[in-house]
C-alpha cells in the first residue's frame, strides 16, 4: 500500500492517462493539447488546485530546417504548488531533450521523467530543442504544464494548463550582399580659361611674333607696380596677375633669340 501511495503521489506532476486508479512518476505523452479537448487536468487526473500561467520562450521565426533553443514555463499561482511537469509536442518539425533538464522524448513528444521543483519564484521550466522542417509554412507549439503540491495521497490540489506557440519557417533567408566598390569616374575639370591669356611668346605685348624693348619696359614697369599688368598680359604666364623677375627674364630671352615656334 505505501508504495502503491508513493507512485500515486509522483503522478501529481504528470499529465498521464486519465483514470482513477493508474499514476506515474513521468508524465505520458497524448496530453498536450495537440488533440482539442485531450488534456490532463479533471477529476480523476489532476483537479482542485490553481490553474497555472504556462508559456514558450523562444524565436518565433526559423529557417528551414533550423534548429533553436526553447523553454517550456510553468508559473505556479499557489504556493501549495511546489512541483510542475511537461507535455509538449509539435505540428511538424522534430523536437529534442536537453540534457538535465529531466526530460524523456517518446514519438517525438516531450514530458518529464520527474516532478521538477519550482524555483523560489515558484517556477518551473524544461528547455527542449526544435528543428525546423524541410519546407516553408507555419508549425504550432502545443504545451501541457501541470503544477501540484506533490501530495502522496491523491491527485486533488494540482492543477493544468495548455499554450500554443506558432513558429514561421521561411526558406533560406538571403544574405546581405556586400556591396562592390565601384571607382567613379573623375568628373571632368573643365580647364578655366586664364583672364589674362597665354600667347607662345612671353612678352609679345602687341602679338606680332616679337618682343621688342619698348614691351620689355612695360614689364619692368608692370613689374615694379608703374603699369598694371592689363597693359601686357602675356607676360604674367601663370596667370596670378603680377610680372615677376623670371617672367621678365623669359621676355628678355625671346626678344634676344627671337620667339619659338
Amino acid at each position: 500500500m505505501r508504495r502503491a501511495a508513493l507512485f500515486a503521489s509522483l503522478f501529481l506532476a504528470s499529465c498521464s492517462l486519465v483514470g482513477t486508479s493508474h499514476a506515474f512518476s513521468a508524465g505520458i505523452i497524448g496530453f498536450s493539447g495537440k488533440t482539442p479537448g485531450v488534456f490532463c487536468s479533471q477529476v480523476g487526473c489532476h483537479s482542485g488546485g490553481v490553474e497555472p500561467t504556462v508559456h514558450f520562450e523562444g524565436p518565433t521565426q526559423l529557417e528551414i530546417n533550423q534548429m533553436a533553443t526553447f523553454r517550456f514555463v510553468v508559473q505556479s499561482n499557489s504556493p501549495l504548488q511546489v512541483a510542475g511537469g511537461l507535455d509538449v509536442s509539435t505540428s511538424s518539425g522534430t523536437l529534442a531533450i536537453v540534457a538535465n533538464q529531466g526530460e524523456r522524448l517518446k514519438s517525438n513528444e516531450i514530458t518529464h521523467e520527474m516532478p521538477k521543483p519550482n524555483d523560489a519564484n515558484g517556477v518551473a521550466s524544461f528547455d527542449f530543442t526544435f528543428k525546423a522542417p524541410a519546407t516553408a509554412g507555419t508549425v504550432t507549439l502545443f504545451g501541457a504544464g501541470n503544477s501540484a503540491n506533490l501530495d502522496t495521497l491523491s491527485t486533488s490540489g494540482d492543477r493544468g494548463a495548455t499554450t500554443t506557440l506558432t513558429l514561421t519557417i521561411v526558406g533560406a533567408l538571403p544574405a546581405t550582399p556586400t556591396p562592390t566598390p565601384t571607382t567613379a569616374e573623375p568628373t571632368p575639370t573643365a580647364t578655366p580659361t586664364p583672364t589674362t591669356g597665354t600667347a607662345p611668346c612671353v612678352g609679345d605685348c602687341g602679338g606680332d611674333g616679337e618682343v621688342t624693348v619698348n614691351e620689355l619696359i612695360i614689364g619692368v614697369n608692370i613689374a615694379v607696380g608703374s603699369a598694371p599688368v592689363t597693359m601686357c598680359t602675356v607676360l604674367d604666364v601663370n596667370g596670378d596677375g603680377e610680372v615677376t623677375i623670371d617672367e621678365i627674364l623669359r621676355a628678355v630671352n625671346n626678344a634676344l633669340n627671337g620667339c619659338p615656334v
